[in-house]
């Protein structure tokens, strides 16, 4: 029997797992929603108990990928440690994201393809990624692990709306829409833009840049479309995640236009800070249920007047947000992801899924990496 790492039980006393949680991101770009989920995952695990080794090359009882870079799918295919994989994005989610992605994505889908089916489990944020996982062919369970946010950060703290609304040069008495996320055609930046030109009396404040500079889809026009924006929109760019509760103080509302998405931070950060939500009317956010107002290019200006101009419905949906906010609390993801993992470890060798017991054993002995599960 292999030997476990574990130190700490709960109080059902189950064994707590000593985890391995790997991710691009720390030491590369961070100024989107995977690292987000990333930093977001670590905090809410370690709260719980749970000993999170980030990277490591030393001894642990599973592996927990965040990203799929090409350093994870070499540790995938060289090892035989029981691994789990989140899913934040399927094929459809990089068109209207990346540089020419039609060209290169046949070429994508299959090294994602190839990815999630090396693991024990793969965990879809939502159940649209879960559904885009079944159509790409990926063989291995899916569950269900929404990302989550700790609402205790995010609220409000006195001085935070005037400060950041005199950084972005806004009004005091503005009433101000927020949007953030990076700057490429699939967030809806278009109509951002539009709606601010048809309502100049509200401040448009837009948190995020082009992170993957040159590599964005149509890089180019996104940087014209900002030095043309409107005098009351205000790009801010890129900022550090701790200072997202602030921006949130700044603004009356959360104006989302984005056309794709896997499960947005975005939403779920306004609303734990209590914003009222404008999202673009797509399947994705069934998950939210009444909890926000749904928009078009047609209508997104008249939701943001209604907001404006109705001090009860603005109460309402902030409301709604923040109870929205509770059902994505970081609580809840830490104690599913335990559940996840004492899953995956009690699995005996015969019930694991097929590539991680047949196809990743052969990768490792036709590689000549000898390596085994650090437990």
């Amino acid at each position: 029997m292999v030997e476990r790492v574990c130190t700490i039980q709960k109080h059902d006393e189950t064994p707590m797992p000593v985890v391995n949680m790997v991710s691009v991101t720390v030491g590369g770009s961070k100024s989107h929603g995977v690292h987000t989920a990333f930093i977001q995952t670590q905090e809410a695990l370690e709260r719980l108990g749970v000993d999170v080794r980030v990277n490591s090359r030393g001894r642990y009882d599973i592996v927990h990928h965040q990203t799929m870079g090409v350093g994870s799918f070499f540790q995938l295919m060289s090892g035989r440690d029981r691994a789990v994989v989140t899913a934040h994005v399927v094929p459809d989610l990089l068109v209207g994201s990346f540089a020419l992605a039609p060209l290169w994505l046949p070429l994508g889908a299959a090294y994602m393809r190839a990815f999630y089916n090396l693991a024990d489990e793969v965990l879809a944020v939502s159940p649209e990624v879960g559904e885009g996982l079944k159509r790409m062919g990926v063989k291995v369970p899916v569950r269900v692990v929404p990302n989550a946010v700790d609402p205790a950060r995010f609220q409000a703290k006195p001085g935070w709306r005037e400060e950041m609304r005199e950084a972005a040069g806004v009004p005091a008495d503005a009433f101000v829409a927020i949007c953030v996320g990076q700057i490429q055609p699939r967030k809806g930046i278009d109509a951002f833009l539009e709606t601010a030109r048809a309502m100049p009396d509200v401040s448009f404040i837009w948190v995020g840049g082009m992170p993957f500079r040159r590599l964005t889809d149509h890089y180019r026009q996104m940087l014209d479309a900002v030095d043309k924006a409107p005098s009351n929109c205000h790009f801010v760019g890129e900022v550090p995640h701790d200072d997202m509760p602030k921006w949130f103080a700044a603004a009356d509302c959360l104006f989302f236009p984005s056309f794709q998405e896997g499960h947005p931070f975005a939403a779920i950060e306004a609303a734990a800070a209590g914003l009222p939500l404008i999202l673009r009317d797509i399947p994705i956010y069934e998950l939210f249920d009444d909890a926000y107002l749904a928009g078009s290019e047609r209508t997104f200006a008249e939701q943001i007047a209604r907001l404006r101009d109705d001090d009860a419905l603005r109460s309402e949906y902030a409301r709604r947000a923040a109870d929205l906010s509770a059902r994505f609390d970081t609580v809840q993801l830490a104690e599913q992801l335990v559940s996840v993992y004492q899953d995956v470890l009690a699995r005996s060798e015969s019930e694991r899924a097929r590539p991680a017991r047949r196809l990743r054993p052969m990768l490792q002995w036709a590689l000549g990496s000898g390596r085994t599960a650090r437990r």
